[in-house]
C-alpha cells in the first residue's frame, strides 16, 4: 500500500473522488466528507494534497477558499502543516539518518514526500518545540529554515 493508499484507510470516513473538472491550480478539495482529488498528480503530490485535506477535515469549518482573508490564510497553514506532520514525524527523520540522507532532497526522497513537505513538517518541528528534540538517543535539532540535523548518542543511560 502506498502513503495515498495507507492515509485514505485511515481515514475511511471520508469518500476520495478524483474529479477530472478540478482546475489546475486547485489539487483538492473537501466538502463535506467528500475530498475531490484533481487527477494527473504525481504520487508525491498526491500524498501531500490528501493529508492537506483530511487535515482541514479534522481543523477547518466553513468556506476558507477566499485566500485574501487573514483568516482563510491562517487555516490554509495550518492544514498545510497538519498534513506535512501525518507525512513526516520525528521517527521518520530519524529513519532518514540511519539510511544515510544527509540532504533534504535525499529525505524527501527516501520517505517518499515531496521536498517542500518535508520542509514544512521541519519547520512545524521547529515552532513546536523550539528547535530540539530528543527522540530514544537521537536528538533532532529542527531549523526554521526547513533543515535538521540529527545526533545520535551512544551513551545508554
Amino acid at each position: 500500500m502506498n502513503i495515498s493508499e495507507k492515509l485514505m484507510a485511515k481515514y475511511d470516513e471520508l469518500t476520495y473522488k478524483f474529479e477530472p473538472k478540478m482546475p489546475d491550480h486547485q489539487n483538492g478539495l473537501i466538502i463535506g466528507k467528500t475530498i475531490y482529488l484533481r487527477p494527473g498528480q504525481s504520487a508525491t503530490e498526491l500524498a501531500a494534497t490528501i493529508s492537506e485535506e483530511i487535515a482541514h477535515y479534522l481543523t477547518s469549518v466553513g468556506d476558507i477558499t477566499d485566500l485574501d482573508k487573514p483568516y482563510n490564510r491562517k487555516q490554509e497553514r495550518k492544514a498545510r502543516d497538519i498534513g506535512a506532520v501525518m507525512l513526516v514525524s520525528p521517527y521518520d527523520i530519524i529513519d532518514c539518518f540511519e539510511a544515510g540522507c544527509v540532504s533534504v532532497w535525499e529525505c524527501a526522497e527516501h520517505l517518499q514526500v515531496s521536498e517542500v513537505t518535508f520542509k514544512d513538517a521541519v519547520k512545524w518541528y521547529a515552532r513546536k518545540w523550539n528547535g530540539i528534540k530528543t527522540e530514544n538517543n537521537y536528538t533532532l535539532l529542527f531549523q526554521p529554515n526547513g533543515t535538521v540535523a540529527v545526533l545520535k548518542s551512544f551513551n545508554n543511560f
